[in-house]
């Protein structure tokens, strides 16, 4: 059984180049990825660890294109991890929903064992499940560029919450939901009429988790290819120029009017009315209270 989602990985051009804009935004120190993590590939990696579900894995990950890294023409999410409670059983389950995996049977890593979909409407879904004292593990293995393990206060002072929406745009609905379906093993709710955008219809997904982390995995589409309000335009245009996959994660607080002048402080400007800070390494950032 899936039981949170607990990574989401971006791929970037250029990593150092996007590191200061991240520190000011999430107002804490990376970590970044010891080579046992990786036995055998040249990977750089940075965690910026996130508030939500009490895990240590809880985090944002950016991974520097290259070496044995995934390639892209531009800076995305490329994949997002999910535990599971049993990885046989969870592989087995999916499997007879009609996916397959990449691989026949889970492949071993340093803190637990793992399995993926593979790339599904933009999105890779990459399954694990950590081996007792394996979140401790992986912990001991992250630092920060200065060696220490203290990283900072990721609930920015109590405001910030964590990650609780993710959303994907795709260009055939009909066929995301049903492959998203197959992945979280239930049906979305049509949120089209609650949404109120014209030329955009979307459906949203109850992520696994308990409302712990991540609560919403959205799928959003150009109805009819009638791109007749802003977001339908901005959509139509992301997938013209990158593709499906995702364009937006909701980041939780407290106090929006709080973490604007949090960011303030740190010389991020967080717009007035929609609180929205647009195309950050490939996805915005919407800062919303739940």
């Amino acid at each position: 059984m899936l039981t949170n989602i607990y990574v989401i990985d971006y791929i970037l051009k250029d990593l150092d180049g996007a590191k200061d804009r991240l520190d000011r935004i999430f107002g804490t120190e990376p970590l970044w990825i010891h080579p046992d993590m990786t036995p055998g590939q040249s990977i750089v990696a940075t965690y910026y660890q996130i508030p939500g579900n009490g895990e240590m894995s809880h985090a944002l990950g950016f991974f520097q294109e290259g070496g044995d890294s995934v390639r892209t023409d531009h800076d995305k999410i490329f994949l997002i991890g999910v535990m599971c409670d049993d990885m046989d059983k969870t592989m087995a389950e999916i499997s007879a929903r009609g996916l397959k995996f990449v691989h026949d049977e889970p492949k071993r890593y340093a803190v637990g064992e793992s399995n993926t979909l593979g790339t599904l409407h933009g999105l890779e879904i990459f399954i694990a499940r950590h081996v007792p004292g394996g979140d401790k593990k992986a912990r001991e293995m992250m630092f920060t560029k200065d060696g220490s393990s203290d990283f900072g206060d990721e609930t920015q002072g109590g405001v910030f919450l964590g990650i609780s929406g993710i959303d994907l745009v795709v260009s055939d609905l009909e066929a995301a939901t049903a492959t998203y379906s197959a992945v979280f093993g239930a049906p979305p709710i049509d949120t089209t009429d609650e949404l109120g955008e014209p030329g955009v219809k979307c459906v949203h997904f109850q992520a696994p988790g308990n409302g712990r982390g991540v609560r919403t995995v959205g799928l959003y589409a150009v109805n009819g290819g009638n791109a007749s309000s802003r977001l339908a335009s901005r959509l139509a245009n992301i997938l013209s120029v990158r593709g499906e996959g995702v364009f937006r994660l909701d980041c939780h607080v407290t106090d929006i009017p709080k973490m604007r002048a949090t960011l303030a402080d740190r010389g991020i400007h967080l717009p007035e009315g929609e609180a929205v800070l647009e195309d950050v390494n490939g996805a915005d950032l919407r800062f919303v209270t739940l």
